[in-house]
């Protein structure tokens, strides 16, 4: 005999808040307080006797079980409202672009007002995490990537590696990157600063503070902390604004590129579509920006 489901009403705020990524946020699309929502994931959890958020600081965050309970559910859930609902549609399509916090700051936020403004009616919500969760069938979601081309997904432009630092702190260091101190240097930890230092002609490894997110530290870097080895697409706004300079003349071809990821079941939706193309638009300018 087949076991009992859980509630569904417990599926749904799993669901939600899985999808969202936030109780808060759940919580407002099922018109609950984040309370209910919490208590209603903490009751599946019994049900199934795993473990499907845990705490990381103030966040809630996916387990490995959790993502797998949002793989499974999504599609049978959206079935059902489709079920439920044949001949509903949605009067404000809802577009998710998941990307990274460092990529959303300085590529996708200074554009989005001109999508926003070519597609007034789509609802945008923009998730910022390493993990790209699987989401649900016929979600309207994209996501935009740092990564090798062959990993997948479509490029939308290339990037450049170079040092960057404040004005005063590259005056005070020089320009020759074989006599920085390497208390001086920061690290993203994913990054590719080793193929950087190594062209600059220098050995030394970074020993000042790293960081996991390329944007944070392009703000150590401008905080004074030390030289940064970046993505000239990342460091171009603070370049322009002049709280950054270039510490070292050498402009090197990074082997990641700037990616447009979208999932086979939805790219045929209108609102997809309309994205990817703006997107591409936009990718041009910047390509061309990035040459000059």
């Amino acid at each position: 005999m087949r076991e009992r489901l859980p509630p569904l009403f417990s599926l749904q705020a799993f669901e939600a808040a899985a999808r969202l990524g936030n109780f808060s946020r759940a919580a407002a699309e099922l018109h609950l307080t984040p309370g209910a929502i919490s208590r209603q994931v903490r009751q599946l959890e019994d049900w199934c006797g795993q473990t499907l958020f845990e705490r990381v600081g103030n966040q809630m965050r996916l387990t490995a079980e959790g993502r797998d309970m949002l793989a499974r559910l999504g599609g049978p859930l959206a079935a059902l409202h489709e079920a439920v609902y044949p001949e509903a549609e949605e009067a404000q399509p809802t577009l998710q672009i998941a990307t990274l916090g460092s990529l959303a700051r300085a590529w996708l936020l200074p554009r989005l007002e001109r999508f926003i403004a070519a597609a007034p009616t789509v609802r945008l919500i923009v998730q910022t995490d390493y993990a790209l969760v699987r989401p649900p069938p016929r979600v309207a979601l994209v996501a935009l990537r740092h990564g090798r081309p062959e990993d997948g997904g479509e490029m939308l432009f290339d990037d450049r590696l170079l040092a960057v630092a404040t004005p005063g702190l590259s005056s005070k260091l020089g320009r020759d990157a074989r006599r920085w101190p390497a208390a001086r240097m920061l690290s993203h930890v994913t990054g590719d600063a080793p193929l950087w230092l190594n062209a600059a002609g220098t050995a030394t490894a970074p020993a000042g503070p790293a960081f996991n997110d390329a944007g944070l530290t392009l703000d150590a870097a401008q905080a004074g902390l030390g030289v940064a080895v970046t993505r000239l697409s990342l460091a171009l706004p603070r370049l322009r604004a002049g709280t950054l300079v270039q510490a070292h003349p050498l402009l090197l071809p990074s082997p990641r590129a700037n990616l447009l990821v979208i999932r086979e079941d939805a790219a045929a939706l209108p609102v997809v579509k309309r994205f990817a193309a703006w997107a591409r638009e936009e990718a041009a300018q910047t390509a061309a920006d990035l040459k000059a």
